[in-house]
């Protein structure tokens, strides 16, 4: 049977024939530089010389913009999440096993398996925080912050597919940050019968499975695995890991086996979605290294998690589609959703034509009761790009009526990296906190107020969509 042999090394081809990919052959410093480096990238960013990391490449800014996670999906920029959306409703494709795959041309076991001996980067500067002792260089860790996490529950090949950051704790013990109700489900199901708990981090794959692996829909009985094939289009290849029972994709980069340590221990946060340190310091669960294997000339992905990097442009589509097809099911006239990455995945923008000011409403508080984010909604007209900050903060600035487009709703879940959430009382082992949501109506008048809707209409210039001064300025 065939099957798809799109990787992360095809993927950067793609994007070289359409854009641009940054090659980087001077020597980096992993702790020093890389971060940074990766910080300001806005296109895929390959670095071939690392410092202390012979044979090793580093990769990041893989999706972070329209342009590039249309590639990964083989759409257009302006289709992107409805075209993701409408696949995902297709439900599972194939996968196929083989017996081996280019991620086993190295396999590491024993002592050999050293985390250390990954080019994880300490992905931020640390800050002094007095109250809870600590010094800046407490926050200095080795952190794989670009790997999907696969587990399985007990007694089913049902695997799932999440992210994770996981701090590096020694050669073959790793901390991670877990956030996904359905990895927790994965672990409890064994720990509940005091066995082995597996785990397998993939590092290094086509971005149409890492889109995947983020999706937040249902999918019963079936992985984010099947989702990647649903969005490649093609069956794609897994192979078996060489010390536990999962299944992982045969093309990837690097694998790291082994199993979850369920005691927990602190874990101090070097990151969050939201740009800061919060919650600063939780209890996090640990990992222990049984096998780690990888290409030859391996590619490191990293996701650097600081402004604004693939570790928002990923997580759009823990949003953004899900919110789309729950309002295609209303009947809702949504053309759009979108998160700007510069709002740290806290607020969705609704690009929609309503016919009524309810409709507008229903939009705003279906986004509101989205799980754990966003916790701003904007809802706007079709002629406003939801893609551009600067034409969202028009739509804010003229169309929305404070005294009557606000809505605001106290005491809703949120989760730890929340720097705005309270503990819950009884509740104060989670993940879960309280915290405000608030949507913005910025909207013309509906279709049934077509006096007022026009009075709204944009300024176009005499001329506009057919003289550009492109074809006018002397080169």
């Amino acid at each position: 049977m065939s099957y798809s042999k799109a990787d992360l090394r095809s993927y950067l081809a793609d994007v070289e024939a359409v854009d641009r990919v940054d090659y980087v052959s001077k020597p980096v410093n992993l702790y020093t530089q890389v971060p940074a480096l990766c910080s300001e990238a806005r296109r895929p960013l390959v670095f071939s010389h690392i410092e202390g990391y012979p044979g090793w490449r580093l990769v990041d800014a893989l999706l972070t913009n329209r342009k590039h996670q249309a590639i990964a999906l083989n759409t257009t920029p302006d289709r992107v999440i409805q075209d993701y959306a409408e696949r995902m409703l297709k439900g599972p494709g194939d996968i196929v096993e083989i017996k081996t795959g280019p991620v086993k041309a190295k396999v590491w076991l024993g002592q050999e398996a050293d985390l250390t001996r990954l080019p994880a980067a300490t992905p931020s500067e640390g800050i002094d925080v007095p109250h809870l002792e600590l010094k800046a260089s407490d926050f200095h860790i080795p952190t794989i912050s670009g790997a999907i996490i696969i587990t399985k529950e007990r007694g089913t090949d049902v695997q799932n597919c999440s992210f994770s950051m996981v701090q590096v704790a020694g050669p073959q013990r790793g901390q991670c940050y877990i956030l996904s109700s359905h990895t927790w489900r994965n672990i409890e199901s064994y720990r509940a019968h005091n066995e082995p708990i597996p785990m397998a981090m993939v590092i290094g794959c086509h971005p149409a499975y890492e889109l995947a692996a983020v999706y937040t829909g249902p999918h019963p009985g079936y992985s984010e695995l099947q989702l990647a094939a649903t969005l490649l289009g093609q069956p794609i290849p897994v192979t078996r890991c060489e010390t536990i029972d999962l299944q992982v994709p045969a093309y990837a980069e690097l694998v790291i086996e082994g199993y979850f340590d369920p005691q927990a221990g602190p874990y101090i946060h070097t990151s969050a979605h939201t740009d800061t340190y919060s919650p600063i310091i939780g209890e996090e669960i640990f990992f222990d290294v049984t096998a780690i294997s990888m290409r030859e000339e391996p590619i490191y992905r990293h996701i650097q998690p600081t402004r604004f990097t693939d570790h928002h442009g990923i997580c759009e589509f823990y949003i953004a589609p899900l919110l789309y097809n729950t309002l295609r099911s209303k009947g809702i006239n949504v053309h759009d959703v979108a998160v700007p990455m510069h709002s740290s995945i806290n607020c969705a923008a609704i690009q929609m034509t309503a016919n009524c000011r309810e409709e507008v409403r229903d939009a705003i508080l279906t986004g509101l009761a989205m799980p754990f984010l966003p916790r701003m909604i904007i809802a706007v007209d079709k002629d406003v790009d939801i893609q551009d900050t600067d034409e969202l903060i028009y739509a804010l600035s003229v169309r929305a009526d404070p005294a009557k487009g606000i809505i605001v709703l106290e005491d809703l879940r949120s989760f730890d990296l929340e720097p705005l959430g309270e503990l819950i009382p009884g509740l104060e082992s989670t993940k879960l906190r309280s915290a405000a949501r608030w949507g913005i109506d910025a909207t013309k008048p509906p279709l049934n107020s077509p006096e007022r809707r026009i009075q709204f209409e944009r300024l176009r210039a005499r001329g506009e969509g057919k003289a550009t001064l492109k074809d006018f300025i002397d080169r």
